[in-house]
C-alpha cells in the first residue's frame, strides 16, 4: 500500500477538512492521531467518529522523509517539494476561501490567520510549477475538485499571476501588523 505523505500536521488537518464524511458529508469530526506502521513504513493514523452521523472515519498518511519544520508566527504546510495530499487546484480553493474569510473578518487576529493561510496556500501552488516553466502543468491536477478549479480559469495557474497574488497576500499580512 502506497500512502501519501503528510508533510506537517497542518497539511494533514487541512486535508481532513477538505474530505467530508462519506455518509453525511459533514467535516465535523474529532480526530485522534497516533503513530503506526503500514507495511513497515512509518505512518500517522487519524481516526475519529463523524459528529453528525456516527460513522467511523480513518486516514493514514506516510511520515515525510524529512520533517518540514515549523516557522514561528506563520502558517507552514510543508517543505520544498509539492504536496502529495492536495493538488494545485485544491490549494487555490483554500487560498480563495481563506482570503474571503480574511476580507470579512472584523478581528485583526482572525484576518491575520486567514491571510496567513491564503499566503501559505499560494506558496504551495508555486511548488508545482517546474523550474523554467511558466505555469502549473495540467496533468498535476489529480482530483476532480482541483481539475474543476483549473478548468474554470487555467490562467490563474501561470507563474507570474501566482507570484503577484502571493505577494499581495504577503503585503496584506504585513499591513495587518503584528499578531
Amino acid at each position: 500500500m502506497v500512502l501519501p505523505a503528510a508533510r506537517t500536521r497542518d497539511e494533514a488537518h487541512l486535508y481532513l477538512d477538505l474530505h467530508p464524511c462519506d455518509r453525511c458529508l459533514s467535516v465535523s469530526t474529532t480526530w485522534d492521531s497516533t503513530l503506526t506502521s503500514v507495511d513497515g513504513i512509518p505512518a500517522r493514523r487519524y481516526a475519529g467518529v463523524c459528529d453528525d452521523c456516527g460513522t467511523g472515519r480513518e486516514y493514514l498518511f506516510a511520515l515525510p522523509e524529512h520533517a518540514a519544520g515549523t516557522r514561528s508566527g506563520t502558517v507552514h504546510f510543508g517543505g520544498s517539494k509539492p504536496s502529495e495530499l492536495l493538488d494545485p487546484g485544491e490549494w487555490l480553493l483554500v487560498a480563495d476561501l481563506t482570503a474571503e474569510a480574511a476580507a470579512a473578518a472584523t478581528d485583526p487576529a482572525e484576518a491575520a490567520e486567514s491571510t496567513g493561510i491564503a499566503l501559505a496556500a499560494m506558496v504551495e501552488i508555486l511548488k508545482f510549477v517546474p523550474a523554467g516553466a511558466d505555469a502549473v502543468p495540467a496533468d498535476l491536477f489529480r482530483t476532480e475538485r482541483g481539475r474543476t478549479v483549473y478548468r474554470q480559469e487555467p490562467g490563474r495557474f501561470r507563474r507570474r499571476r501566482l507570484e503577484i497574488v502571493r505577494d499581495a497576500y504577503r503585503d496584506a499580512l504585513d499591513r495587518i501588523g503584528p499578531r
